[in-house]
């Protein structure tokens, strides 16, 4: 896509996740669309040839998403996330993960799809369980959130047989943000 279409797009992109004007009866005029922004920490990170934990690579993680509400409990939800090693220090990365998220009531549950860019070819799924902790105003809450990303990988084997090696990763993060 040339640089001038992305400068037009963009724009249109914005105003339709602005927040929404309040019509006549004081509702949103958008109100299916929400999102949020966190931080996360994986605390243990299982592979086919390692378990770390958060003492041996602390990554901090910045999720940021943006909802639409498919019913009053299912929500779309399109989610990036930009990993930065912080120790050992190592390279950004970023996972698009979108998923379905369903309020279950007192807590909601989510099933996301996920890739990691610029990595060997991949495939994960990711489960969640959702909890708002507090109101804080308009349609803002603080949360928590337990996810257990598992990414299924394969790239050349690193003993340089030439054939591909497959890895199973398994990992349990702890995500806190502003959901709105």
């Amino acid at each position: 896509m040339s640089r001038i279409r992305i400068a037009m797009i963009a724009p249109v992109g914005l105003l339709a996740l602005a927040p929404g004007r309040a019509g006549a009866d004081g509702q949103s005029l958008h109100p299916g669309v929400g999102g949020h922004i966190g931080l996360a920490a994986p605390l243990v990170t299982i592979t086919s040839d390692d378990t770390t934990s958060i003492a041996d690579q602390f990554t901090l993680a910045v999720p940021i998403g943006i909802g639409l509400k498919l019913t009053e409990k299912a929500t779309i939800d399109f989610e990036t996330v930009v990993g930065n090693p912080i120790s050992p220090r190592g390279t950004t990365g970023l996972t698009v993960d979108p998923g379905i998220i369903y309020d279950m009531g007192s807590f909601a549950i989510g099933l996301r799809l996920a890739w990691k860019v610029q990595a060997d070819t991949n495939f994960g799924v990711i489960p969640v369980i959702h909890k708002d902790i507090a109101e804080l105003g308009g349609r803002a809450s603080w949360f928590v959130e337990a996810a257990f990303p598992s990414f299924l990988s394969i790239g050349a084997d690193p003993a340089n047989t030439g054939e591909d090696k497959a890895t199973v990763e398994v990992n349990v993060v702890v995500h806190t943000g502003i959901g709105f």
